[in-house]
């Protein structure tokens, strides 16, 4: 190995601060510029990403990221860090986050990117940050951090290894993007504009299917649908209030609890928590079992009241005070149909508005009830329910394999970078 100072093989660049771009500088449409919440494990994240206008594209072109970059989050959460791929190649950081640019003639950006991965490496970035309540990096800080670096060819080999493992989570991610796309659209195709198929296999509405006007949702809708409140109609039930000590030796039984729903409101599978009291059996849930989120730590109240969808796998979870299960007592109301119902935005503006609280946003579950649905026939709505049900496994399947994947890369990652195990 050889010790060498990140400063001699790269160039640390702090992202424009508040003198050169202004937060009323942002526009709907442009170029990405990414701060410390769009920092994810793998990859960026997109969710609420804001944007600049071409003219601030240019003038701040400097900030402008290219492909083998490496962007840490400057405040806070210092040890996060994502490489930079080719589909955000052109992107820009913020002033939140410092831009590590590797000579490639010195070190395999790819390897740098893994190293600054390392648990050791994590460690020593948090015992050189400044700042007494916050952690802190500036350039200075990362320039005179040390490595110890394996020779050229063995950073390529274990680029290539690592790299190929990242790739497989993130096709996984797309594909589980696509079917909640699709599902979604299909959703909207057939319960929105009402093009479901009809007796002959043709769109609904399009082919002239009969419609009535509903004064209750203030639109037409197809003869023979109804419409009703959901009073009376669900069964809810909370989940377990714990305690830390319930849950701190990351031993017992798998509970799902508020951080098991990411920020586009799907199931993530790396929020479990492990829950090692007691518990009634009523509060054991399993595969396609549906639950909501009564909580919510976001601004935006982003997720409260949204559903989630058990996975389906062979064991059993409980589930958390923060999330409700909720069971459709009427035949008429398929629980996948209810699901997405749920996921619409329709839905999410109304029922958040029945969620209070001044830093945690607590939901009344009352609010539930007064939601007004419209309800097809029960045989269209186990139709789409076989459609949802498949995308379900298949997702779940993904995020199992992804779990995997992740357990085998942290696995493989400082044994590969301390030359405890080589690649041939």
């Amino acid at each position: 190995m050889t010790r060498v100072i990140l400063g001699d093989i790269a160039i640390s660049q702090t992202g424009p601060f508040g003198s050169q771009l202004h937060e009323e500088d942002y526009v709907s449409e442009g170029t990405p510029i990414v701060t410390v919440e769009h920092l994810g494990d793998t990859n960026f994240t997109h969710q609420n990403l804001p944007f600049v206008s071409e003219a601030d594209t240019k003038r701040l072109s400097k900030y402008i990221l290219i492909e083998g970059d490496i962007v840490f989050s400057r405040v806070g959460s210092i040890d996060r860090n994502v490489y930079v791929d080719k589909n955000h190649e052109g992107w820009m950081f913020s002033g939140r986050c410092i831009r590590v640019r590797a000579d490639k003639n010195k070190v395999n950006p790819r390897y740098l990117s893994y190293y600054f991965k390392q648990n050791s490496f994590k460690k020593m970035m948090m015992n050189l940050a400044v700042g007494a309540t916050m952690p802190s990096l500036n350039t200075k800080i990362m320039n005179s951090i040390e490595l110890d670096l394996l020779p050229r060819e063995n950073q390529d080999k274990i680029a290539n290894i690592l790299s190929a493992i990242d790739d497989k989570i993130q096709i996984n991610n797309q594909i589980n993007q696509e079917l909640e796309a699709m599902a979604k659209t299909l959703y909207d195709y057939w319960f929105v504009q009402f093009d479901f198929p009809d007796q002959n296999g043709k769109p609904y509405k399009s082919s002239g299917g009969k419609m009535v006007y509903h004064p209750e949702l203030k639109r037409e809708i197809p003869v023979g649908w109804g419409v009703e409140k959901l009073k009376d109609k669900l069964s809810v039930s909370r989940g377990i209030s714990y305690k830390t000590e319930n849950i701190k030796d990351n031993i017992g039984t798998p509970m799902i609890n508020l951080a098991s729903i990411d920020i586009n409101r799907n199931y993530k599978s790396t929020g479990l928590k492990y829950f090692n009291g007691d518990y009634l059996k009523e509060k054991i849930v399993s595969g396609g079992d549906l639950l909501i989120a009564c909580t919510d730590l976001t601004r935006n109240a982003d997720i409260v009241g949204s559903p989630i969808i058990v996975p389906f796998d062979e064991q059993n979870y409980v589930f958390s005070m923060d999330l409700a299960k909720i069971d459709s007592k009427v035949d008429y109301i398929n629980k996948y149909y209810l699901y997405s119902t749920l996921r619409t935005e329709h839905y999410h503006n109304y029922i958040k508005n029945w969620a209070s609280g001044t830093n945690v946003l607590h939901l009344n579950i009352d609010g539930i009830n007064w939601y007004s649905i419209s309800i097809p026939p029960v045989e269209l709505q186990e139709e789409y329910s076989k459609i949802i049900l498949n995308s379900s496994k298949k997702t779940n399947k993904n995020i199992q394999e992804n779990q995997q994947l992740t357990q085998l890369r942290d696995w493989l990652l400082p044994m590969l970078m301390n030359g405890q195990v080589k690649v041939q």
